[in-house]
C-alpha cells in the first residue's frame, strides 16, 4: 500500500534516488525503507518501516512543486500521528482548524485519493496498525481494546495528549544506529500507546457522557447516511430515522463533525461521485444519480465549486495520469 502510494506520489527509493544523483544520504536510515521526492515533482523525504507485520511507523517531510495526485485500494487500518505545516488540510475540516494537529484515523479500508497542492509543506510522524494489532497493544498496557480504538478515534477533536506530540516527533528526529533501531521502535510504538491510553478517563463524568451520546447519534446516522448516498437525506428524515430532535442532531454534528448533517451529506457524495469518475464503464449521469444529485447538471455545478474542475475534465485528467 504504502510503496503504491509513494510511486504514485513521484517519490523514488533511496537507492536508486542517490544513484540518479539527489536525496541526501545522511537522511537514509539504518532500517525501514527512505524515499525521496523527484526533483521535477518537489522536494523532501519519506520513510517508513514495518515492525510486526502489522504495524508501520513513518515520518514524512515534503514539498510539492507541482500539483500531484495518488489514487489507491487501502485495506482497514488504524493510525493516529503528529500533523504539521499544511498536512492537517488535507485531512479534513476538524483537522485542519485542530490547535495540537494530533489526529487519528479509523479507515474502514476502499478507495483513497490523496490529491496536494504545489507549495504546501506535508510533514508528519505517525504510526499505523492493523485493526487486529489493537488488542496485542491493548493487553500490553493493561487497557480496555475498545476504550484504545475510541482514543485514537477521539484524537481529532480533542484538546490533545500531553506528551504525545513530543513523543511522535521522535520519529522525526532520532536516527538510531542499525544494532538498536528495531528495539528503538518498539518502544517507541509502546510509548506513544501508553500516552494515548493515559488520556482515557477512568470514570465518565456528565461531560463526558454528554459527548459520548453525541458521538454515538452522529456515527449511527454517519453509517446510514454512507449507506444511502441516493436516497433523501433531508434533516427532518435523518431525525426521523434517529429518533431525535432536529436541534439535537445538528448540534451533534457540530460538537462531533465540526459541521452540519447537509455539510457532510454533501462531502460524502462529492467523494462518492469522484471515486466513480475512476470507473470508465459509469455515466456521468449514472455518477450523478448513485451519489443523490437530482440531475447531471446539479453533480456538475456541485463538483465544480468543489474541486474546481468539471467531472468530465477530471475523469479526462486521471486517465492521462495513471497512464
Amino acid at each position: 500500500m504504502f510503496v503504491t502510494q509513494l510511486s504514485q506520489l513521484h517519490t523514488v527509493c533511496a537507492e536508486e534516488a542517490l544513484a540518479r544523483g539527489f536525496g541526501q544520504a545522511n537522511l537514509v536510515r539504518s532500517v525501514g525503507e527512505t524515499w525521496f521526492v523527484d526533483p521535477r515533482y518537489g522536494r523532501g523525504s519519506y520513510w517508513f518501516y514495518l515492525m510486526d507485520r502489522d504495524t508501520i511507523v513513518v515520518s514524512m517531510d515534503i514539498t510539492y512543486e507541482r500539483a500531484v495526485e495518488a489514487v489507491i485500494e487501502t485495506i482497514p487500518y488504524l493510525g493516529f500521528g503528529l500533523y504539521e505545516h499544511a498536512m492537517p488540510m488535507y485531512c479534513s475540516p476538524e483537522c485542519a482548524g485542530s490547535n495540537c494537529k494530533l489526529i487519528g484515523h479509523d479507515w474502514d479500508g476502499g478507495l483513497h485519493i490523496s490529491s496536494f497542492e504545489p507549495g504546501k509543506r506535508l510533514s508528519s510522524a505517525s504510526i499505523t496498525i492493523a485493526p487486529e494489532a489493537i488488542r496485542r497493544y491493548a493487553d500490553a498496557l493493561h487497557c480496555n481494546e475498545k476504550k484504545l480504538r475510541c482514543a485514537i478515534g477521539r484524537l481529532t477533536t480533542s484538546d490533545g495528549v500531553p506528551g504525545l506530540p513530543l513523543a511522535l516527533r521522535g520519529l522525526d528526529i532520532t536516527y538510531p544506529a542499525a544494532s538498536v533501531a528495531d528495539s528503538y521502535y518498539h518502544a517507541k510504538a509502546i510509548e506513544c500507546f501508553a500516552l494515548l491510553a493515559s488520556s482515557i478517563p477512568e470514570r465518565v463524568t456528565a461531560a463526558d457522557a454528554v459527548r459520548i451520546s453525541d458521538r454515538e447519534c452522529v456515527e449511527g446516522i454517519c453509517s446510514y447516511i454512507d449507506g444511502n448516498l441516493s436516497s433523501d437525506l433531508s434533516t427532518k428524515t435523518l431525525c426521523d430515522i434517529a429518533h431525535v430532535s432536529e436541534g439535537k442532531m445538528i448540534s451533534a454534528f457540530r460538537n462531533v463533525q465540526g459541521d452540519t448533517p447537509q455539510s457532510y451529506i454533501r462531502a460524502q457524495r462529492l467523494e462518492y461521485g469522484r471515486r466513480l469518475l475512476l470507473d470508465g464503464s459509469h455515466k456521468i449521469s449514472e455518477i450523478a444519480k448513485s451519489a443523490g444529485y437530482r440531475n447531471q447538471g446539479a453533480f456538475a455545478d456541485a463538483f465544480k465549486r468543489a474541486y474546481g474542475t468539471t467531472p468530465r475534465t477530471y475523469r479526462k485528467r486521471l486517465r492521462i495520469e495513471l497512464e
